[in-house]
């Protein structure tokens, strides 16, 4: 009686040996494959990143879905040439389904792809300021702009857990390249970049005004619906309008002051700073005063008044050095793609207030009249 216990407890160890021994076969077996796949991307081998980063996935809203070889192995390169991993635990399910614990480490895509949404909307405003519908949405341009962002910067890396999954197919065990591990490998690039949120309301204004500072005079003038400011047809209004314009730019600043966000709408109050438009024409004003009480006024004729009072205004434009503040309150609209301005008016309002080629011109023309 007492051997045949033993007996059965020794089959009993014996099975348990031999589940364990297959365990770890496979355990190993498993290993080997992660090693062999992961060691594939850790060597840069561009074949093996294509067969983990679905390129169309990045920027699924691309208008063509083609870009160059070189280029797609530019940018691939970049997001795997940190990449590192420590497999910590593999969990064997059944004959053929196993996972692995893992933890990685990836660039920082979440900073990556704020960079890449700020340029992007930077490219949307200036292409609006030419004219022009929409900026250049293939997949050669998103990757071109992903290339330039990853060669001027420097990325920091991350290390987060993951988990992948593997399957047996035969006698061979398989990674699934799932989207999940497709997001994961790239640090949470493609999570980050379809995020509507990813950049704040204030940030968002934030591109809307540095972009402005980059701005010519004829991009602000059709961005900002200011052609009334910068009308101009002879020689004289031209050197106007320009010097009008870089007293502008030498003056532009701003400064958030606070901020609304509701979830779809936002309002963002802004302090901005811009020329003193009562200065300038106060100064203008004054010289122009002083001339018209000489004789030489009634010399000049109205042509030659005309010449002078424009001479005034062009240096009190120049020579200005005075600056005036204003508080407007932008309201943004959040898409279900990325927050949006609702309108312009209210920064060209506040970049050039009630100043306009019209305004002077008339008020030249009346003082011409009056003598």
């Amino acid at each position: 009686m007492r051997s045949s216990k033993w007996i059965i407890l020794f089959c009993m160890f014996l099975l348990v040996l031999g589940l364990t021994g297959c365990g770890g076969k496979e355990r190993r077996e498993i290993k080997k494959e992660i090693t062999s796949e992961f060691g594939r991307l850790k060597d840069l081998n561009s074949d093996t990143f294509q067969e983990y980063l679905a390129l169309e996935n990045l920027f699924p809203d691309a208008s063509t879905s083609q870009a160059s070889a070189g280029l797609i192995e530019e940018v691939t390169s970049q997001f795997f040439k940190d990449f590192d991993y420590k497999i910590l635990k593999i969990t064997v399910t059944g004959e053929t389904n196993a996972s692995c614990h893992l933890q990685v480490i990836t660039l920082d895509a979440h900073a990556l792809a704020k960079d890449y949404q700020k340029e992007y909307l930077s490219q949307v405003i200036l292409s609006a300021a030419n004219g022009q519908q929409e900026p250049d949405t293939s997949l050669e341009q998103h990757y071109t702009l992903l290339r330039d962002l990853m060669d001027g910067h420097t990325y920091q890396t991350i290390s987060n857990s993951c988990d992948i999954y593997l399957i047996k197919e035969g006698e061979k065990w398989r990674i699934r390249k799932t989207p999940d591990l497709e997001n994961q490998l790239v640090g949470g690039f493609i999570s980050a970049i379809a995020n509507p949120y990813l950049l704040s309301p204030t940030e968002t204004v934030g591109v809307y005004f540095d972009t402005l500072k980059a701005m010519d005079a004829p991009q602000m003038c059709t961005y900002l619906g200011l052609t009334d400011v910068f009308r101009s047809s002879g020689t004289d209004s031209q050197a106007l309008a320009q010097a009008l314009f870089l007293q502008m730019r030498a003056c532009l600043d701003y400064r958030v002051t606070g901020a609304q966000d509701n979830g779809s709408m936002a309002t963002v109050n802004v302090e901005i700073t811009s020329f003193s438009c009562k200065e300038i024409l106060s100064t203008y004003q004054k010289a122009l005063d002083e001339y018209l009480d000489t004789t030489d006024a009634l010399i000049d004729g109205p042509t030659g008044r005309l010449a002078k009072s424009n001479t005034f205004l062009l240096d009190a434009i120049k020579n200005n050095t005075a600056t005036a503040s204003q508080t407007v309150s932008l309201p943004l609209i959040n898409d279900g793609v990325s927050w949006k301005l609702k309108s312009n008016t209210q920064i060209g309002k506040a970049l050039f207030g009630d100043f306009s080629m019209d305004t002077v011109t008339s008020s030249l023309s009346d003082d011409n009249d009056k003598d």
